[in-house]
This record gives structure tokens, sequence and C-alpha cells, in this order.
């Protein structure tokens, strides 16, 4: 009788273990792997402020025009190279092309359109890989560089399961880490002219989520707005 109760229990315990919705480590780990290993991050492009004035809205990210630094005023000249710095870095790691350029820019006030030097900048194959129209973003356009593969190390701690507008939720805390950083991505060069990855390269990363119940189980809250 004994036997029979103890393996009751243990059964109950892996039946407990795989129910996809029950509030646990593991399947909050499953939950948000499976969001963030399908949006990985994104490294925004830079803005420019340069537009061509024949140059149709829908015409594309590229090519990318960049203020050439060739100004005989020193401050304008400044500027010029800051403004140009992050896009040469992105052409120094493989990802854009740059090529010398004038293009006709938009007079002010309906005033005489200028000509500008600039360097035109386009996608490499390997900037082809990486590029994404819309990156992180699910409402507007975004143009970046994305990379690496997320995935969830461990789950620290998480809240009880509750009520939120109808729904039952958990706030989860976990770590993370990036695998197979390109090598643009994990660039000395590349980590100086951004933050970002200067911080994505780290060994474990910290990140925040809900996850909320559905019939099928747990879901992070992000799959739910898709």
């Amino acid at each position: 009788m004994r036997s029979v109760v103890v393996l009751a229990a243990v059964a109950a315990l892996v039946a407990g273990c795989s129910d996809p919705k029950t509030a646990s480590k593991k399947n909050f780990e499953t939950a948000i792997n499976d969001w963030i290993s399908q949006n990985p991050p994104c490294l925004s492009l830079p803005y420019s402020g340069v537009r061509a004035a024949d140059r149709a809205a829908d015409t594309g990210v590229f090519p990318i025009y960049v203020e050439a630094a060739v100004s005989e005023h020193p401050m304008r000249l400044e500027n010029q190279r800051k403004a140009a710095a992050p896009f040469e870095t992105l052409a120094a790691a493989g990802l854009l092309k740059g090529e010398a350029a004038e293009i006709t820019q938009s007079g002010y006030f309906g005033g005489p359109q200028p000509k500008v030097a600039v360097v035109a900048y386009t996608l490499t194959p390997e900037g082809e890989k990486a590029f994404s129209a819309k990156g992180n973003s699910r409402m507007r356009a975004d143009p970046s560089f994305c990379y690496g593969e997320p995935s969830v190390k461990e789950i620290v701690r998480f809240t009880e399961p509750g009520d939120m507008m109808g729904m039952t939720v958990s706030q989860v805390e976990y770590t993370y880490q990036l695998k197979n950083m390109p090598e643009w991505a994990r660039s000395k060069p590349m980590q100086a002219a951004f933050a970002q990855l200067a911080r994505d390269n780290a060994e474990t990363l910290e990140g925040k989520a809900a996850v909320v119940l559905m019939n099928e189980g747990w879901v992070h809250e992000k799959a739910m707005k898709r």
C-alpha cells in the first residue's frame, strides 16, 4: 500500500513538472526563450540628416547620404566629422561601403537648391545578412543591424502569478547571453563607437519580462502583441 502511495506521489510530481501551465522556472524559461530567440537585439542606423531633393519618400533606406567632412570652417568641419564617424566605423566593420558623390539638397524657404558633397553608403554582402528594415520595432521602420542569438541562462526569480486585466501574469527576472555574435559586433572599434554593443558583449546580461498564462501554457507578453 505504501509503495502505491509513493508511486502516486511521484506520478503527480512528474505530471506537475511536465504541465506547461505550471508556474515554474522551466516553463518560464521556455516562454521567454521562444520570444527572445526570434527577436535578437538590433543596432539602429545613425541618422545622417542629409536627403537629396529629388529622392522620393518610398525609395528605401539606401543609399544613405552623409555630408563629407570638407568644410573650411573649423566648427562646421568638426560637426561633419562627428556625423560621419559612426558611418565610417560601420564601413570599416564591413557592413557598409561608401562612395564620394554630390547631391542637390532642398533649399530652405523656397531658396536655391545647394549642391552638397556627400559620401553615399550602401550595404555590403555582410551588411545585407544583418540588415533589418524594422529592427526591434513593431510599430515603425527602424533600419538596423541585428546580431547574436539570445538564450536564457537562468530564471532568477518570479512573482506569484496574479490577475492583471483578466489575465494571469507573472513578472520574471532572468539572465541571458548572446551566442554566436558576428565578428563585426565583437570588434573593439564597433564597441567603442556603439555603447549598446559594448554592453551586449558581456558574458551575462540581465532581463525582465512578464509572462502570461494562455490555453496552451505560458507565453512572453510581447508574443501576444504580434
